[in-house]
C-alpha cells in the first residue's frame, strides 16, 4: 500500500533521514490509519492533514511525543508546570480538545482527558498525522480542535533489529540524560510482529547560566527536584491471512516516575510533588477486512489503564507531608468500527460507530479520604461521503452525532459523600471540506466544520487541592471552523499556506479568581468556566527547498491569535502569538550530515489576567552524524546552544545548554 507524502513536513523527512532509524523497509500500519479505511487516500485529506515522519524525528532527535509534534506547523509545546506535564496546543486548541491516537486507539487519562506526552518515547512510530480544523469526523467524539494520530511501524522485512544508546551532559560535565533504545521485528508472508523498548534516566537538569537564583526556592545550577525515569515498552502481532483481510494485536506499557521541580516565580507559591509511579498499559484488537470487492469494515476493541500515585509535601527536603498516597486507578474501555464503501472512483461512503466508557477512582491515604468513583460514557456515529466531481474536484460532506447520557455522581466533601447530578448532552456536528486541483503540482483546500467537547471529569470536579472551584454544571463547548488553503509542489520546492479561524461558543476557560474564593492560601485561585465566545484565527506558512543534492531547507511560521470575544480582558494563555522555525540538512561529506534547526516563540500569558509572563525565547540545535556503514553510526550534537533561559510557562524554567553523544546500530 503507497501513501502519499503531501504535507511539507513529509518531504522534508524524506531528505534528511536518519539512515540508521529510518526503518526504510518499514511501512504504516494500514490498521491505524483512521482516516484511511481502504485503500486510497481520500483527497481531502491530502491537503488536511500534517504528517511527520519516524525518520525525521530520529534525524532532529525529537525523543518524546511532545517534542516530536513541534515539527508539525500550528502546533505548540506547554508545560503544566505544577504538574510536570508536556502538553500540546493545535491552533489555541489544548490537549483535551485535540485528542491523541496510538493506531487509531484513543489515549488519555481518564479523569483528565489528556495525556503526558512526555512519557512517551517514538521509536516505534512511523508516521505522526496532525488533523487540524478540518479532521475527519471519522475520529470519534471531542475533536473539536483536531486529532493527532501515532502510526506504529509495520513490519516487512524477515528480521530487523536496531539499538541505540546516548547521553546528554551539561557544561559542567556532568551526566544529566541518558536514553536506550531497542527494537526487533519480523515479517512473513502471513504474520508479521514487533517489539520495542525505549527508556530515560534524569537525576536533574542544569539551569542556564542566566538564571537568578531566588532566596528559598531555587540556588540555580542543576535543578531541584527534576529527577524522571521513563520505560516505554510496544509490541504488535498480525495476521494477514489474504489481502482482503488483516488483524492485529498491540500492547503498550508505560513506566514512569517523576518529581516536579518547584516554581520559581514571584507570584505564588512552590510545591514539592512526587510521583512515586505513572504507569499507562492499553490492549487492543483490530481487524480489516474487504467486503465484495466494493466494501471495506474494521473492527477495533481497547482497554486502557491508568494508575499513578502523588506524594505532596510542604518543604524541599521532603520530611513534612501536606498529604499522601493519592492514588488513581482509572480504566477506560471501548470500541469502533468503521465501513466504506466505493460505488465508484467517484463516489465513495464512509460510516465510523464509537463507544468508550471511562472510569476514575480516587484514594488518599493521609489524610485519609475514602474511595471516589467517577463515570463517563460517550457514543457517537457519523457518516463521511467524498464525491469527485470531476477529476479535478471534490467535495466531502460529514455528518456527526454524539451522546453522553447524564448519571449521578457522588463526590466526597465536608467528609462525607454528596450526590451530584450530571445532564445528559447531545451534539451535531458538521463539515464541509473541497478540494480543487488547480493544476497537476498546486491544490486549493477550502472547507467548513463544526465540532464539540464535552467537559472531562477533571473539568467538573477538580478541586485543585482547595485552588480550584469545581464546577459540575460546565456545558460543552463548540467550535466552528472556517479553513482556506493552498499547496504547491516544484521542481525541488515545496509551500503551503493555510488561513484559519475557529469561532467557539461556550468556551472552557480557566477563570481567575480572587484568593478568598478558595479554600488553599493560594493567590492563584481559578475555576473552568463556559466563558462565551473565544476566536481563534491565523495562518500558517511552510516551504522546504532542496538546495543542492546534498542541502536540503526548511521554514516554517504560524501566527495564531486568541480573542476572548465575550469579555476582552481575560487573556488568553499558554499559546505565543507567533512562532518560527527553520531547519537545514547538509550532507557536506560522504556518510557525513549536519543537521541544524532554530525555533522562536513570542511570550505568552500564564494567567488570564496577565499577572504571569513566560518571556520569548530562541532555541538552536544542531547535531553532527557519521555514518560508518550501514549498520553502525554515530552522532554528537548540542541542545539550547545559546544556552537560552526560557520557560513554557511562568515560574518553570526548562533546561539550559546539553551536549549529546549517540552510538546506534541497525541489522
Amino acid at each position: 500500500m503507497s501513501h502519499p507524502r503531501a504535507s511539507v513536513a513529509m518531504l522534508v523527512a524524506t531528505a534528511i533521514a536518519a539512515p540508521v532509524l529510518a526503518a526504510e523497509n518499514e511501512g504504516l500500519t494500514e490498521l491505524g490509519t483512521v482516516e484511511v479505511i481502504g485503500q486510497k487516500v481520500p483527497a481531502a485529506l491530502l491537503q488536511t492533514t500534517d504528517s511527520v515522519a519516524g525518520a525525521e524525528l530520529a534525524a532532529q532527535h525529537r525523543d518524546d511525543l511532545s517534542q516530536a509534534l513541534e515539527l508539525v506547523p500550528g502546533v505548540t509545546t506547554m508545560n503544566v508546570g505544577q504538574r510536570r506535564e508536556r502538553l500540546v496546543y493545535v491552533r489555541g486548541f489544548n490537549s483535551r480538545q485535540v485528542p491523541l491516537f496510538i493506531d487509531g486507539v484513543p489515549v488519555y487519562v481518564p479523569y483528565d482527558g489528556n495525556v503526558d506526552l512526555a512519557r512517551f518515547g517514538v521509536d516505534y512510530v512511523s508516521e505522526i498525522r496532525v488533523g487540524k480544523g478540518l479532521a475527519s469526523l471519522l475520529y470519534g467524539p471531542n475533536i473539536m480542535g483536531g486529532a493527532i494520530n501515532v502510526v506504529s511501524r509495520r513490519p516487512t522485512e524477515p528480521l530487523s533489529i536496531s539499538a541505540r544508546l546516548s547521553t546528554e551532559i551539561d557544561d559542567r560535565m556532568d551526566s544529566n540524560l541518558t536514553r536506550a533504545a531497542l527494537g526487533v521485528s519480523a515479517a512473513s508472508d502471513r504474520w508479521y510482529g514487533s517489539f520495542s523498548f525505549s527508556g530515560n534516566n534524569s537525576d536533574t537538569y542544569r539551569l542556564p547560566d542566566s538564571f537568578t537564583p531566588i532566596a528559598n526556592r531555587e540556588d540555580g545550577g542543576l535543578r531541584d527536584n527534576a529527577e524522571s525515569r521513563d520505560r516505554l515498552y510496544v509490541a504488535r502481532v498480525g495476521f494477514t491471512p489474504d489481502q482482503d483481510s488483516e488483524y492485529g494485536f498491540s500492547w503498550y506499557r508505560q513506566e514512569g516516575e517523576k518529581e516536579d521541580p518547584p516554581y520559581v516565580g514571584t507570584t505564588g507559591p512552590s510545591r514539592f510533588w512526587v510521583w512515586p509511579y505513572w504507569n499507562k498499559e492499553s490492549f487492543s484488537l483490530t481487524s480489516r477486512n474487504t467486503v465484495a470487492e466494493k466494501g471495506t469494515v474494521r473492527l477495533r476493541a481497547y482497554y486502557d489503564t491508568f494508575e499513578n500515585a502523588l506524594d505532596a509535601f510542604t518543604n524541599a527536603a521532603h520530611t513534612s507531608f501536606m498529604f499522601r498516597g493519592s492514588s488513581y486507578d482509572d480504566y477506560s474501555k471501548g470500541a469502533g468500527a468503521d465501513f466504506e464503501w466505493r460505488w465508484s472512483d467517484a463516489t465513495v461512503t464512509r460510516l465510523a460507530a464509537h463507544y468508550k466508557k471511562d472510569v476514575h477512582r480516587e484514594v488518599q491515604e493521609q489524610p485519609v479520604v475514602p474511595e471516589q468513583q467517577l463515570v463517563s460514557s460517550t457514543w457517537d456515529i457519523a457518516i463521511e461521503q467524498e464525491w469527485r466531481i470531476t477529476p479535478a474536484f471534490s467535495l466531502t460532506p460529514s455528518y456527526q452525532y454524539v451522546y453522553s447520557p447524564g448519571r449521578t455522581m457522588y463526590i466526597w466533601s465536608a467528609n462525607q459523600f454528596a450526590p451530584v447530578a450530571v445532564n445528559k448532552s447531545t451534539a451535531n456536528n458538521g463539515q464541509l471540506v473541497a478540494v480543487w486541483n488547480v493544476t497537476d503540482h498546486g491544490s486549493v483546500v477550502g472547507g467548513i466544520s463544526r465540532k464539540t467537547r464535552f467537559p472531562a471529569l477533571k473539568d467538573r470536579f477538580s478541586g485543585g487541592l482547595g485552588s480550584v472551584v469545581p464546577n459540575p454544571d460546565l456545558k460543552a463547548e463548540y467550535a466552528n471552523h472556517f479553513e482556506l488553503g493552498y499547496e504547491h509542489t516544484g521542481e525541488g520546492w515545496s509551500a503551503k499556506v493555510a488561513l484559519f479561524q475557529a469561532n467557539v461558543r461556550d468556551a472552557i476557560e480557566s477563570i481567575t479568581l480572587p484568593a478568598s474564593v478558595c479554600s488553599a492560601p493560594n493567590p492563584n485561585c481559578s475555576q473552568l468556566q463556559n466563558v462565551g465566545r473565544q476566536r481563534n484565527r491565523g495562518t500558517e506558512l511552510s516551504g522546504a527547498w532542496q538546495a543542492l543534492d546534498s542541502l536540503r531547507l526548511d521554514a516554517q511560521v504560524t501566527l495564531v491569535d486568541r480573542e476572548n470575544l465575550s469579555s476582552p480582558a481575560l487573556l488568553a494563555t499558554d499559546t505565543p502569538k507567533w512562532r518560527q522555525r527553520v531547519a537545514a540538512s547538509w550532507e557536506f561529506l560522504p556518510r557525513w550530515r549536519l543537521s541544524v534547526d532554530a525555533q522562536h516563540e513570542s511570550k505568552r500569558y500564564s494567567a488570564t489576567n496577565g499577572a504571569r509572563i513566560a518571556e520569548a525565547f530562541t532555541l538552536v540545535n544542531g547535531f553532527v552524524r557519521f555514518s560508518l556503514n550501514d549498520n553502525w553510526g554515530g552522532e554528537l550534537g548540542v541542545r539550547n546552544l545559546t544556552d537560552e533561559l526560557y520557560a513554557y510557562q511562568e515560574g518553570f524554567y526548562e533546561p539550559g545548554r546539553s551536549y549529546l553523544a549517540q552510538l546506534d546500530w541497525r541489522f
